[in-house]
């Protein structure tokens, strides 16, 4: 609306904006959206006309008369259009995503183990391959994870104990060669970090995976 205004004067005009995104939208040749290649052609065609940005919040007395009165604007509900850059609308989408995962975090009943190590969500990945992803969910070839799933009669490994990831860690007589020493209970979630965290301990922990998953038959008790 400013730039049309401005293209209908015939002497030279300034026109500061404290939005840089807004200038860059407008300065990108590429840019399919309508109303952006509108406001191209119209600088193009009026060589009067000069965009300018400045900074925001600094006290240049025009931009804080312009904030306020767009405030006052949007307090009263009348129609009010900002053009944002796909670049914004996509930060803010992910934004919002990033928060409702992250409250789906903390207010979940599954994955508590997962969350207890890695409280803060993000689209990053953790680093973790899948042998070490198994032992931290317990979603894996675990008398414990089977028997929640009725694909055992019962949680047992062969040893007599409860199948968990834990147990074959650091208890299981099939797995001696690759126990941890076994941590408190109050200490466990960071004795699993530890793990985590270092390249041997990750080594052997993927090692004792590779055997659970290959000689299950060996640790978990047959149904019959």
């Amino acid at each position: 609306m400013t730039i049309e205004t401005a293209s209908s004067l015939h002497r030279p005009i300034k026109i500061w904006t404290d939005s840089l995104s807004s200038l860059m939208v407008i300065l990108n040749p590429k840019s399919h959206h309508s109303m952006v290649r509108e406001i191209q052609t119209l600088l193009l065609s009026r060589k009067h006309i000069h965009l300018r940005w400045l900074k925001v919040h600094v006290g240049y007395l025009g931009n804080e008369c312009a904030d306020q009165l767009a405030k006052e604007t949007i307090t009263k509900g009348d129609p009010f259009f900002l053009l944002k850059p796909l670049s914004y609308l996509k930060s803010e989408i992910k934004s919002a995503s990033l928060s409702i995962w992250q409250d789906n975090g903390n207010n979940g009943e599954t994955g508590r183990r997962s969350h207890d190590i890695v409280p803060r969500v993000s689209n990053k990945p953790v680093g973790w391959n899948g042998e070490e992803l198994m032992f931290v969910t317990g979603h894996g070839p675990f008398p414990s994870y089977l028997h929640r799933f009725n694909l055992r009669i019962h949680d047992n490994c062969s040893c007599g104990e409860k199948g968990n990831p834990m147990h074959y860690a650091t208890k299981c007589q099939f797995t001696l060669s690759s126990h941890f020493q076994t941590p408190t209970v109050s200490l466990k979630l960071q004795w699993l970090k530890n793990i985590l965290t270092n390249n041997l301990s990750r080594t052997r922990l993927r090692l004792l995976m590779c055997f659970i998953c290959d000689e299950n038959n060996l640790i978990v008790e047959d149904n019959n």
